[in-house]
């Protein structure tokens, strides 16, 4: 998931002779202004502070230096000697780039015409008034004009950079990506277009892309953190964050604290930022600090009950939140994470009243469905929770989590139809998960569909060659077929691969049973026993066993067990829809760890009752 960053404005270094525009990083405004708020997905906190490009920030124009001060790599005509008409029209540039910086656009406009009724053909005029153009709102305007300007001057980095500025601004990201780059191979050294590219890898995620980039631009570490770098910096710090350069993202952070000073905005992203390389003692600090010099804004509060409720303290992130809400009462977000403190107590009933707050103020959002479909679920109301699950993933189909939880809450409710659509669909998004693949296979095979089952299990083995409960699944299907032999192998495997697996263990056994090798099979059992204390199947397993070598007290002693779970198990359904009385033919569950959920439990499979 995507989220907002904090909007700053900040200067960006330039080498260039003037600005035709001042350079913005993300958005312009104040730390407490309204709009979308930063959110976070699940107890590992996601505090995304990422450069937004929209809304735009601007280059440089390199124009038409004096004789003796041109390049033809930064944009000046020729090297050669001007003529006295051409010296005229740089000057007449240059002072239309001064009158833009203050300003007066139509001033700059009719200047810049002036030049280019005498010299059509001057790529840096078309690049100037393209600037003016962009400035004005007349954005296709714009573009024509950097484009003539290009086709008259290839190597005109100016155009480039400014061009891939307005591609930026237009969603054409990829575009001005590509901008971006052709300018740099021009010239290497063209400051803004190296930012701008590493503030669009950032914007994308591309972080192992963005931060060589950021670094070049900021100087940063060759030179000390300054204040004329700021919002480059707290880029870089962020982008450090997300490649796992944490000891990195700390010593620019503490020097960015040092010279921040009492700036609120500067410690408040600093505190995202901060948050982001899960350094929650040092971000509740500064969002405290922040809160300390501007008191009660919404922001401030709801991210440092964020930051709290990500180191258990759950109490004063409670307060946080509770301070966020009645600032913004129109806001779900803190009634989502209340929601998350209340489930984390166990307190279902407040979880699902602040859920159910939040989704009045927000019906489309995604992850409070989601998150009442995991509560319904953990109280066992799994028809209800199916719901919840289902308008979650109608509205964010990102979510890889989503779709393992819709389909496996219809997999106990023994919708195996349905259960292997959802993973089908999932799988069209994440083509290479292997959750998904075992999943398809293991409602498959509840369903008695083997050739489906062997086939998702070979893809998600292919993924995972040595994944043990995949193997052991697959020597179950081959159990079931009477390839006994090609059973045993796999299911020994699949013990090798993962000593404390209960199925393995009990097929392994069962198998044994069935071909009459009860002394291997009873070591297997005995291990499968103590794997699962609840599972009747294995002890019904253990007294064929002991019957069948004359051992009548240990016997006698299996099936009283096997008996007495079998009764406390009698009314819970299998992935089958039969009793655990099935005992020698039951069938064994088990599914690989799958992600953490939003509330931080570890999701869990579906029921184990055999």
């Amino acid at each position: 998931m995507e989220f907002e960053r904090p909007k700053l404005r900040e200067q960006s270094r330039t080498t260039e002779p003037f600005m035709c525009r001042l350079p913005r990083v993300g958005r312009d405004s104040e730390i407490g202004s309204s709009g979308k708020r930063l959110r976070s997905f699940g107890r590992i906190l996601a505090l995304t502070v990422g450069v937004g490009l929209v809304g735009g920030f601007s280059i440089s124009l390199l124009c038409a230096q004096p004789q003796g001060a041109g390049s033809s790599r930064t944009g000046a005509r020729t090297a050669q000697t001007p003529s006295p008409s051409a010296r005229d029209d740089e000057t007449a540039l240059g002072e239309a780039a001064n009158i833009l910086k203050t300003g007066k656009l139509d001033d700059a406009e009719a200047l810049v015409r002036q030049v280019l009724r005498r010299a059509p053909r001057d790529s840096n005029a078309r690049t100037l008034l393209g600037v003016i153009l962009d400035q004005r709102g007349r954005t296709a305007e714009a573009e024509a004009e950097y484009r003539e300007a290009l086709r008259i001057q290839p190597e005109n980095t100016s155009a480039l950079a400014n061009l891939g500025v307005l591609l930026a601004q237009t969603k054409r990201i990829d575009q001005a990506i590509k901008t971006f780059q052709a300018a740099l191979r021009i010239d290497p050294a063209q400051a803004q277009a190296i930012f701008n590219l590493g503030a669009l890898y950032s914007a994308r995620g591309d972080y192992q892309r963005a931060v060589p980039l950021l670094e070049r631009a900021s100087g940063w570490p060759a030179h000390q953190a300054s204040l004329s770098h700021v919002g480059l910096l707290l880029t870089l710090v962020n982008a450090y964050a997300h490649v796992g350069r944490d000891r990195d993202a700390i010593s620019l952070a503490d020097q960015l604290e040092e010279i921040a000073g009492d700036d609120p905005r500067t410690l408040f992203t600093l505190g995202l930022s901060l948050a982001e390389a899960r350094q929650y003692a040092r971000a509740v600090r500064l969002f405290q600090r922040t809160n300390s010099l501007r008191p009660n804004t919404f922001e401030v509060l709801y991210n440092l009950g964020v930051a709290l409720y990500n180191m258990d303290r759950l109490d004063e992130a409670t307060q946080a939140l509770t301070a966020a809400a009645s600032i913004a009462p129109a806001e779900p977000e803190p009634y989502y994470r209340l929601g998350l403190i209340a489930s984390a107590r166990d307190d279902s009933k407040s979880a699902l009243g602040f859920w159910s707050k939040a989704l009045e103020l927000r019906p489309t959002f995604a992850e409070v469905n989601f998150m009442f479909g995991e509560e319904l679920l953990k109280k066992q109301k799994t028809e209800r929770a199916i719901e919840f699950y289902e308008k979650a993933l109608a509205q964010d189909q990102s979510q890889l989590l989503y779709y393992i939880r819709f389909g496996v809450a219809n997999f106990r409710s023994q919708r195996y139809q349905a259960a292997r659509e959802i993973f089908s669909r999932g799988l069209v998004r994440f083509p290479d998960n292997t959750n998904l693949y075992f999943l398809l296979g293991y409602a498959a095979r509840a369903e008695g569909h083997y050739d489906e089952a062997v086939a998702a299990f070979g893809k998600a083995l292919k993924l995972q060659p040595d994944n043990p409960d995949v193997v052991a699944n697959l020597g179950y299907i081959a159990s079931q077929r009477g390839q006994n032999e090609h059973a045993e192998q796999l299911l020994r495997r699949a013990i090798t691969l993962d000593p404390n697996g209960f199925p393995a263990h009990h097929d392994l056994g069962r198998l044994l049973v069935k071909l009459k090798k009860y002394e291997e099979a009873l070591p297997i059992l005995r291990r499968g026993a103590e794997l699962n204390k609840k599972d009747p199947g294995v002890h019904y397993q253990l007294f064929l066993t002991y019957s069948r070598l004359k051992r009548k007290a240990e016997a006698d002693d299996e099936l009283a067990k096997f008996k007495q779970l079998d009764e406390a198990n009698r009314h819970a359904p299998t992935p089958r829809g039969s009793s655990a009385r099935a005992g020698a033919a039951n069938e064994t569950e088990v599914l690989p760890p799958l992600p953490v959920t939003a509330s931080g439990e570890t999701a869990k499979p579906p029921s184990r009752q055999n």
